[in-house]
């Protein structure tokens, strides 16, 4: 059984390091190891209904590594898997002629082994490390197209902001750590997190679930291939942040789940309408991925983790069959906005039909599975008994209805081209498997959660008022036209609210500004040291001079010496006849040079 558990997250990493070894652009090492890792996680997930599965391994300090396979993360662990190879399959056809194979096959297969570790681990060491090595494989995923300036663009904005809110996770979980003792993941107790610790651990969620003012680079990020959108970008990394919130949530006190409502009713709002007036599907759609898991987040907050997890479950699967139809389009009319896609549903009928139904369940119609999703996060708000939060939750249904509807509206209305896709079948098996889910996920949806060991909230007024709005919705976005709103209000909105210049001017502007900063100190620091170090090799430079003259001299005055000693030495041989006529010779001469001074005088 622990091999079973293990092989969920080994088989794609093992893939994914035998892609980057052989730089191959084959997908089907990728496909077998997602489907080796779909099938452990079937299989544990039917045996984790007899007893939990627990696997210790070598830690740290003393403290084991753990794998936790319960009802919950063997459930979370099996939809990522599920999605994943649906996508994968999709993957193939999709990127058959399409560049950046080699660096997308191994890229994708880590991402899928770093979210399976992230669901089934149970501490807080291999957490990070899975919510960090995610966080770099969608930087290489964002970027398979780096030729391309957005692709690049995209890829840094997602990396940076995110980054940024992860200063939260590094904090918040060191502050856990500090107050239990312990790597493990503590999924209750009854001793409460600090207030500053949750809002470190929220402000890592509203990086990670692209939560208001975080949620930009969501939308940057769709210049990503479309397999990639689907998979991270709507069904698991980016569902990552409200993961946290549901498995923490026992630990958070009553004043930190407000500001989770709080920060959630804002983004369903916001992203909302930004999704509305998007005139690009693809990034309706991210728009769309920010608001749904507000509506997550607003569950969370009320007190009712069940709705959230129960509409993550139907989220993962309505969210990435739209991206998958999406795909299908842009594939086909080479781009995502809507004028280049006009009427492309006639064309693809099965495919718009496909994104019909995963559309309509979206926005809350039975008897799709999101119609039982967000039935749960509407009576979340009833039964809190709070009418604002009443009135943003089905204002948040409302707007889904519109930008739904007006998709629908753009795919279907217009004259189109007759246009071919390649290897469409593999597309078009991929997205049906996900369809399926949508299609009849919802009647076991319920159980599923309770299984869990959540509660599923439920309502009748809250069903009855959210399936109104859904339809009122649907009728308003088919008729939905921008040019009814200023052309500044929508292109304000679309832009993702952006004040004094955005993410551009208040971040990366800066950021960039201290870093010119740094590089003219360090120029400057550098010439200084640079200065010093001259002067130091010109100081030895005169030194050396010095010292060679010096000792030159030195050794000319000793030569000069040696040579006069031994010039002495000749004179002085030691023989008595010779010493006594040198004498008489010197006396000689001494003697003429006085007789010569007398006669002088």
């Amino acid at each position: 059984m622990e091999i079973l558990l293990t092989a969920i997250i080994i088989s794609p990493l093992i893939a994914a390091i035998a892609g980057y070894a052989f730089r191959s652009k084959s997908a089907w090492p990728h496909l077998a190891g997602s489907g080796i890792s779909l099938l452990g996680a079937v299989y544990i997930t039917l045996e984790v209904g007899k007893e939990e599965i627990v696997l210790n391994y070598a830690g740290l300090n003393g403290e084991a590594f753990k794998l936790l396979a319960s009802f919950e993360s063997s459930l979370l662990s099996l939809v990522v898997a599920f999605v994943a190879f649906a996508i994968f399959i999709y993957a193939k056809g999709y990127m058959h002629e399409e560049n950046g194979k080699k660096w997308f096959w191994p890229a994708i297969s880590l991402f899928v082994a770093a979210m399976q570790l992230l669901v089934l681990t149970a501490d807080w060491f291999m957490f990070i490390t899975a919510w960090e090595v995610m966080a770099f494989a969608s930087f290489l995923l964002i970027g398979t197209w780096h030729e391309e300036k957005n692709a690049r663009t995209g890829a840094v904005k997602a990396f940076l902001q995110t980054r940024v809110a992860d200063i939260g996770l590094y904090i918040g979980i060191f502050l856990v750590i500090s107050q239990h003792g312990s790597l493990e993941i503590p999924f209750e107790g009854e001793e409460k997190l600090s207030l500053f610790a949750s809002l470190c651990l929220l402000l890592a969620v509203m990086g990670k679930s692209a939560q208001v003012p975080l949620q930009s680079w969501l939308s940057a990020a769709m210049a990503g291939p479309t397999p990639v959108s689907a998979l991270l970008h709507s069904a698991t990394m980016v569902g990552a942040g409200a993961l946290l919130l549901i498995r923490i949530f026992p630990l958070l006190p009553e004043t930190a789940l407000s500001y989770v409502a709080i920060l959630g009713s804002a983004t369903i709002l916001l992203t909302g309408l930004t999704a509305i007036f998007s005139s690009d599907i693809k990034k309706m759609l991210a728009a769309s991925t920010s608001s749904q898991f507000g509506f997550m987040l607003l569950a969370v907050g009320l007190g009712f983790p069940g709705a959230a997890l129960g509409h993550w479950l139907a989220h993962a699967f309505m969210k990435s069959s739209l991206f998958l139809g999406a795909g299908v389009f842009q594939h086909a009319y080479e781009g995502t906005n809507y004028k280049k896609l006009k009427g492309g549903g006639k064309r693809f009928t099965y495919v718009f039909i496909t994104f019909a139904i995963a559309g309509i369940s979206l926005a809350g119609i039975p008897p799709m599975i999101g119609y039982f999703s967000k039935d749960g996060i509407l009576a979340s708000s009833f039964k809190s008994s709070e009418i604002a939060y009443i009135i943003i939750a089905l204002t948040g249904a409302f707007f889904t209805g519109i930008y739904i509807a007006k998709a629908l509206n753009r795919l279907w209305n217009g004259h189109a081209e007759e246009k071919t896709v390649p290897k469409k079948l593999w597309l078009l098996v991929g997205v049906t498997a996900l369809v399926a889910v949508v299609l009849g996920g919802g009647f076991i949806l319920e159980k599923l959660v309770k299984t869990a060991g959540y509660e599923f909230p439920k309502d009748k007024i809250s069903k009855i008022l959210g399936l109104t709005v859904a339809v009122l919705g649907l009728v308003s976005g088919w008729f939905f036209r921008n040019s009814w709103f200023p052309k500044s209000a929508s292109a304000w909105i679309q832009k993702n609210y952006k004040v004094a210049g955005g993410y551009r001017q208040l971040i990366a502007m800066p950021v960039l500004k201290i870093a010119g900063w740094a590089y003219s100190f360090d120029r400057i620091l550098l010439g200084f040291v640079q200065g010093i170090g001259n002067t130091g090799i010109k100081f030895s430079g005169i030194n050396s001079s010095f010292d060679h003259h010096l000792l030159e001299g030195v050794k000319n005055i000793g030569k000069g010496i040696k040579q006069a000693g031994g010039a002495g030495r000749k004179w002085q041989s030691g023989l008595v006849h010779k010493e006594l006529a040198i004498t008489i010779g010197v006396m000689l001469v001494l003697l003429l040079i006085l007789t010569a001074s007398i006669f002088t005088i």
